[in-house]
């Protein structure tokens, strides 16, 4: 068949919109396994047209827009990356630093430039700013201390005293955990512990797992189903409710990942003496005006409008530019932005800190393979990853730096907000050009 031939088929119905990809590699480009990208570059050309026609609308920035996400599996069936591909989004990236980084993984004498994609100005500066602060206060303290990535799956006993007795049993019980383990497939999977709960004839089983640099959502969810599958040959009468009964909590903001860590548990430190805030940032910027910001907006008004975690300034802007560079999920943006600042008027300047109970990102799998991210991870020096669970070297040292690109901002947003009304202002004169 020829191209030509194949995109008529396709637009009459006759080539199912999933089956595209793998009709082009095998009639235009006889499995040859060099030319995945090609099959998959053509696929998207054909359906973006095709879509073209259907809605009368130019897509011709997302059909120029090639992105390569595609691999082949076991030799013969294509992996597209994601589902009826026309093209590709595209968003602007800039760079913050040099970031000046005291951590586990990231070394004080490194000079690091952050990439951030977005389209919000004023992003990019207030990052860099805020590290130009870090910077001449001798740099960020960072402490990664939680590595774990969890999946709940939901259990039906057949009454209330044998869901009872499970969970009394699973309690502090190490033997089960390694037993729940040799069921577990996947090797880059380890279970670490397992949290239980009742209601009613329901069990929820949280499990904890380490999954290397990869962020591990998918390979806790396999293996949340083969651990599911062992205690149902073992349980008689049980039954599954549900593989994920958002106790996980999987991209939602959700207060048990703020009590007990989900991803990676990061801490960030810094002093900042009272004459680089007066140097750096705008007149009235003082600790103590900045404290006095800090709590009233985080934690006075984060109560007051019902808050449910992250009592922050606006952690989710550089979360999501540095999620958005670097590959990651961007739904966990909800969740990893869950973080609380602390900024205390001390003698002699202002003592800032930022907690991040629940940071979820990866150095490995999904989109941190392919193009623009794995460039960005590999001048973060993220982009090697390790080869079990726990060789994880790369993905924290990459918490490191996303907790101290959003303390960045966070700081120097709370100095903005505390010398009146420079937030305002310098969106109108970055975003508007106005005066």
């Amino acid at each position: 068949m020829t191209i030509e031939n194949i995109s008529r088929d396709f637009e009459s119905g006759k080539i199912k919109n999933q089956n595209l990809e793998e009709v082009i590699f095998t009639e235009v480009c006889a499995k040859e396994a060099s030319r995945v990208a090609e099959a998959c570059r053509l696929a998207a050309k054909l359906r973006c047209e095709a879509l073209e026609k259907k809605t009368g609308s130019s897509l011709a920035h997302i059909k120029a827009s090639v992105f390569d996400t595609c691999s082949l599996a076991g030799g013969q069936a294509i992996l597209a990356g994601i589902e009826a591909k026309i093209g590709s989004a595209c968003i602007p990236m800039g760079y913050a630093g040099p970031a000046k980084i005291r951590g586990q993984y990231v070394k004080e004498d490194e000079e690091l430039y952050i990439p951030l994609a977005t389209n919000e100005a004023a992003l990019v500066a207030g990052v860099q700013r805020g590290f130009k602060a870090i910077g001449l206060a001798g740099g960020l303290k960072t402490l990664v201390h939680f590595d774990g990535m969890s999946r709940a799956p939901m259990l039906e006993a057949p009454d209330i005293y044998a869901a009872s007795d499970f969970c009394k049993s699973a309690a502090g019980n190490s033997e089960l955990v390694t037993e729940l383990q040799s069921c577990i497939k996947d090797p880059f999977v380890r279970l670490k512990d397992i949290e239980t709960w009742q209601l009613g004839t329901k069990v929820i089983i949280r499990l904890i797992c380490t999954t290397g640099d990869a962020m591990g959502m998918n390979g806790v969810t396999k293996a949340a189903a083969d651990i599911s599958r062992c205690l149902l040959t073992k349980l008689p009468g049980w039954k599954l409710i549900t593989i994920s009964s958002n106790v996980c909590t999987d991209k939602k903001s959700s207060h048990i990942n703020v009590l007990n860590g989900r991803g990676k548990s990061v801490e960030t430190e810094i002093f900042i003496p009272e004459d680089v805030l007066t140097t750096v940032f705008k007149k009235g910027t003082t600790s103590r005006s900045v404290e006095k910001t800090v709590f009233h907006k985080c934690y006075l008004g984060s109560a007051f409008s019902g808050t449910l975690g992250g009592f922050n300034v606006n952690a989710a802007n550089a979360v999501a530019a540095f999620f958005a560079a670097t590959g990651q999920d961007l739904a966990h943006v909800v969740s990893s932005s869950s973080c609380f600042v602390q900024a205390d008027a001390v003698e002699g300047g202002l003592h800032f800190m930022v907690s991040f109970p629940c940071m979820e990102l990866a150095a490995i799998g999904g989109g941190t393979l392919f193009g623009t991210a794995k460039e960005a991870l590999t001048m973060l020096g993220c982009g090697n990853f390790g080869k079990t669970p726990d060789e994880n070297r790369s993905v924290l040292r990459l918490a490191e730096i996303a907790a101290a690109t959003v303390t960045a901002l966070d700081l120097n947003t709370a100095c903005a907000q505390a010398s009146g009304y420079e937030m305002a202002d310098s969106h109108v004169k970055l975003a508007r050009g106005e005066k």
